[in-house]
């Protein structure tokens, strides 16, 4: 991802309705916070406190950088508790543990195989405190195949707004790809003027909730809550998120440092 796109993909993923009040309120009183996969600084902004130490974990370069230039306007009681590093969520090395780590907004499923995912839960694992809290959400996948719940193929308008003196509409399609449980999600951004389109790929491996579940428990977790929205709805097959809570509980077999 170039730097411009990384500034299209910020300005069109603004997460969903809920899901900050969701991770403040779980974060509550928590002194040690790790985010994984804190892109262009949206949670870490809402989650940065004086006296807390905030850490976001991000692979994409440019999106790195815009995270540091958010985190750069907050004050500086706030400010100086946050650090964002370049890593990967399948081998956390932050030299640390935390209360809390969070992976929010469908980050998980750009883990393309279920390997990546318990690499992922058990390096989460080793990076808790004992008792630590890991709390994730992604789009409910358990239907998908279903005759009514199917990826939408065609082009959707997603977002428009303003950016370098242009106007822009962000497009979504979704499609199938080769391999067990993928998908592809093409977003097409069309500018005004003569300016060229831009077109982002972003791979994605499904995971049903009891794939998750069974994963989590077999990495050394205990699960606390399974929603199906960020108000609290009791999760179900036609829920439309799957929002997960977990707590670290004895020690995980196998962690990734």
């Amino acid at each position: 991802m170039n730097a411009l796109d990384a500034e299209l993909y910020a300005l069109t993923h603004r997460g969903n309705p809920g899901d900050v009040e969701h991770y403040v309120r779980l974060c509550h009183g928590a002194a040690s916070v790790l985010e994984l996969g804190s892109g262009y600084g949206r949670m870490l902004l809402a989650l940065a406190a004086p006296a807390r130490t905030l850490v976001g974990l991000e692979l994409d370069t440019h999106l790195l950088r815009l995270g540091r230039a958010a985190v750069a306007t907050l004050p500086a009681s706030k400010r100086r508790g946050v650090t964002i590093v370049q890593g990967d969520m399948r081998r956390i090395e932050v030299g640390r543990r935390f209360e809390r780590v969070l992976l929010p907004y469908n980050a998980l499923y750009c883990l393309l195989t279920r390997a990546g995912v318990e690499r992922c839960f058990r390096s989460v694992h080793a990076a808790l405190e004992p008792g630590g809290l890991f709390a994730f959400d992604v789009w409910n996948a358990d239907r998908l195949g279903d005759d009514d719940f199917a990826p939408n193929a065609s082009d959707q308008a997603l977002a428009a707004f303003e950016h370098a003196g242009r106007r822009w509409v962000a497009f979504e399609s979704c499609r199938r790809a080769r391999g067990e449980a993928r998908l592809d999600v093409t977003y097409s951004y069309v500018p005004s003027g003569r300016a060229g389109r831009r077109r982002q790929v972003v791979k994605q491996r499904y995971y049903r909730s009891r794939e998750l579940l069974a994963m989590l428990g077999e990495c050394g977790f205990a699960l606390e809550t399974k929603l199906g929205s960020f108000g609290g709805a009791r999760f179900s097959e036609r829920a439309t998120r799957l929002v997960v809570v977990a707590r670290a509980a004895g020690t995980s077999v196998g962690a990734s440092r």
